[in-house]
């Protein structure tokens, strides 16, 4: 009878073991519980395209720019736009929602730096910016954002606006 009562608990015991090493692991992995929106999902990738900078003292197209959109491990988005001519801002914190009627996306809320290129003198500043807003398309072919960056130091430019589109930049008559 002793052999058995032994025999019991060492079952018990293996059972016991397998379940707790099966144990469920969602915890480490944020996009798995459903803390990352399927529209979060849905626009991470890289869009081509250009800008066009407005801010004191320039109204001008710039070609060949990126944004690149990742997700962050809190769940939102980190954008990185780079233009080879001012720099590279990366926002973090953005929030994604479906537009109503499947009309596309909508970015909001988020913050971070720029890093600006200072073509005169070969350097390069850092500025906070915002994303203001932006939308891209349901197709995700088209993406406008609206990034605003303030240059603090004398003579800059104050606030600069820069407006991505994705797509050939029209020409200049």
């Amino acid at each position: 009878m002793k052999l058995k009562n032994i025999f019991m608990l060492l079952a018990l015991a293996i059972g016991t073991c397998a379940f707790v090493a099966c144990g469920d692991d969602e915890e480490q992995q944020p996009q798995d519980q459903g803390q990352v929106s399927q529209a979060t999902k849905e626009v991470v990738g890289t869009y081509t395209g250009w800008t066009h900078l407005k801010t004191n003292f320039i109204d001008k197209n710039y070609d060949n720019d990126t944004i690149s959109l990742a997700i962050t491990d809190d769940g939102t988005l980190m954008a990185t736009y780079k233009n080879k001519t001012w720099g590279t801002a990366t926002i973090t914190g953005i929030k994604a929602s479906k537009i109503e009627a499947g009309e596309g996306y909508k970015l909001e809320e988020g913050e971070g730096s720029f890093v600006m290129n200072n073509p005169r003198e070969n350097s390069t500043q850092e500025f906070s910016c915002k994303l203001d807003h932006a939308t891209i398309s349901a197709d995700k072919k088209q993406m406008l954002a609206v990034i605003i960056a303030n240059m603090t130091t004398a003579g800059a430019h104050g606030e600069m606006t820069y407006t991505f589109q994705t797509g050939e930049m029209p020409t200049e008559e």
